[in-house]
């Protein structure tokens, strides 16, 4: 029997815990202690018994752990394998996961996740034999392929003939056509997997597939499921004979509600399902497909873990405009001159808006907030930020836009990539800003005891007055007044420190025509008058000057 767990470690930690869960919870699976050196050969044996294998790579030299990646990428291990280590990088974990490992496990563990990791494999043993059980039924899979087919067809609406359908129902041993579309999703599935292999999401998803058929095998109706993407998947269902639609609906939500429940509790995992109407003629099932994506879709407004009706919902507006173009091109000029606050605030209004609109299409939505991503990274070039580095991050979240399942995440995803872009502009802007400081203050230097204004050391650096005013004050801590008084103060300092000159001129020297003005200006930054500087620095306390001259 295919039971059996290989464990590659010598962490008498990780065999004792391996043990300890499997006896506990009682799962009946088979612990045993394997050889690394086994599984650094490019024919690696396994025994057919062994259902998961467990690789320590702490215990591998470099070269060892070099191997086991060559052997992951090349396939060569049939079966699920876990990898351990005390710590994985980001880099090497996408790499596992996507060489097909089912999981990658951090040291110390922890008894849940022991726990978690037999659960599944257990499930996994389980759903092995039924398939090889149904291997040996059906030796060429026909029933399987026939299933998949009718499904298909009855979702898009491909078969126009009832015999026909008919025909094919009973050939996969159904004894009434289905009536009845629901169109299932697994709530943040890939928000929380993101770092998952597509073999481990589709182990996951199929196995709560396996888990809903089986609530209503239980509930003694007929259906058909089949995965229609990564995080979603179709019920067709024959719902018993009711009066009216509005019974037919009841019984639907009444079954929905308790998949819902059911799902979560075998798996930890919580669905949002849509419910398409009844139709009594089985060649326009496709209808109630159609009708169960689309109330599958107010999810993305009123949150997860929901039953939605078709019935229960309004008609989506495909017309809607998100923003006009002068408020995109508005919040466009606020980016690109790195407005914060402003962008910020643009955002929140945005949202505000939407939340107070249920009707507005989320693909519609999704499309308008992509295009105006891109406007928004082209206002980021042109304030400064890297074009490739904006390109990156445009493909970046456009890759993650297509998970986007309500709108809170949607608004996450928007501030997010604003704030990248902000940070781009802003880094770029605080060269360019350190750069035209510096010649700035470089000219000022040479220039200060002259008539000069903000207006000509801003044309100077060939920016705006109103610009170049407040970046001088974040750089300096002074407006450009304050800064060109304290360098005339600064020098003035200097000059009284010779006898030769006078107050009135070092006034005239420092770029000041009236000496009485230029007593108070420095005596409101000093402290002192002038000559009370002088005389604080040429002579002992109590020393008049003129004591000293005569």
């Amino acid at each position: 029997m295919k039971n059996k767990i290989l464990l590659t470690t010598i962490d008498s930690n990780v065999i004792n815990l391996f043990q300890q869960i499997n006896s506990e919870y009682k799962f009946g699976l088979s612990i045993e202690e394997g050889d690394k050196n086994v599984l650094l050969t490019e024919d690696t044996l396994i025994s057919p018994e062994t259902l998961a294998l467990l690789i320590d790579l702490d215990d591998m030299t470099k070269w060892g752990q070099d191997i086991i990646h060559q052997q992951l990428s090349k396939k060569n291990f049939p079966l699920p394998v876990i990898v351990l280590k005390d710590r994985f990088s980001n880099q090497e974990m996408r790499l596992l996961f996507k060489n097909g490992v089912f999981d990658c496990l951090t040291k110390p563990l922890e008894e849940e996740v022991v726990y978690r990791l037999l659960h599944e494999l257990r499930n996994e043993l389980q759903h092995s034999n039924q398939r090889l059980q149904q291997g040996y039924d059906d030796p060429h899979n026909i029933m399987s392929s026939l299933r998949v087919s009718l499904i298909y067809n009855l979702l898009y609406g491909n078969i126009m003939s009832s015999r026909e359908i008919w025909h094919q129902s009973k050939l996969i041993g159904l004894t009434t056509v289905p009536n009845t579309a629901m169109a299932f999703q697994i709530d943040e599935f890939f928000w929380s997997n993101r770092e998952k292999g597509k073999q481990w999401q589709d182990i996951v998803r199929n196995k709560i597939i396996t888990v809903t058929r089986q609530l209503f095998k239980n509930e003694n109706h007929e259906s058909l499921a089949m995965g229609t993407a990564a995080d979603q998947y179709a019920i067709l269902l024959s719902l018993p004979f009711q009066q009216n639609q509005d019974g037919y609906k009841q019984l639907a939500i009444k079954l929905a509600e308790q998949a819902k429940k059911y799902i979560h509790k075998q798996t930890g995992y919580t669905v949002t399902i849509g419910i398409g109407n009844y139709f009594e003629d089985v060649r326009n099932l496709h209808f109630s497909y159609q009708e169960a994506k689309n109330a599958l879709k107010h999810k993305f407004f009123h949150g997860k873990d929901l039953v939605i009706h078709q019935d229960d919902t309004e008609r989506f507006d495909n017309e809607f405009v998100l923003l006009p173009n002068l408020e995109v091109s508005l919040l466009a000029n606020k980016l690109m001159v790195a407005d914060i606050s402003a962008v910020s605030e643009t955002v929140r209004n945005l949202f505000q808006k939407l939340s107070l609109s249920k009707t507005v299409d989320p693909e519609v939505l999704v499309m308008q907030i992509s295009e105006i991503s891109t406007m928004l990274g082209r206002a980021a070039i042109n304030g400064g930020a890297n074009q490739k580095e904006v390109h990156t991050i445009l493909q970046e979240y456009s890759s993650f836009l297509q998970y986007v399942e309500n709108i809170a995440q949607l608004e996450q995803w928007l501030r997010d990539l604003t704030h990248r872009f902000l940070d781009l502009i802003t880094n770029n802007h605080n060269a360019h800003t350190l750069k035209s400081i510096q010649k700035a203050m470089e000219f000022i230097e040479g220039h200060y005891l002259e008539g000069i204004t903000l207006e000509k050391v801003a044309s100077y650096v060939h920016l705006s007055p109103t610009y170049f005013s407040r970046i001088f004050k974040n750089a300096t801590g002074r407006n450009f007044v304050e800064y060109i008084t304290y360098l005339r103060i600064e020098k003035a300092k200097e000059l009284l420190k010779d006898l030769n000159y006078t107050v009135y001129q070092i006034a005239f020297e420092v770029g000041y025509s009236n000496s009485h003005y230029f007593s108070r200006v420095f005596k409101s930054m000093v402290g002192k008058t002038p000559s009370e500087f002088r005389n604080s620095i040429l002579v002992p306390s109590g020393i008049t000057t003129e004591g000293l001259l005569n």
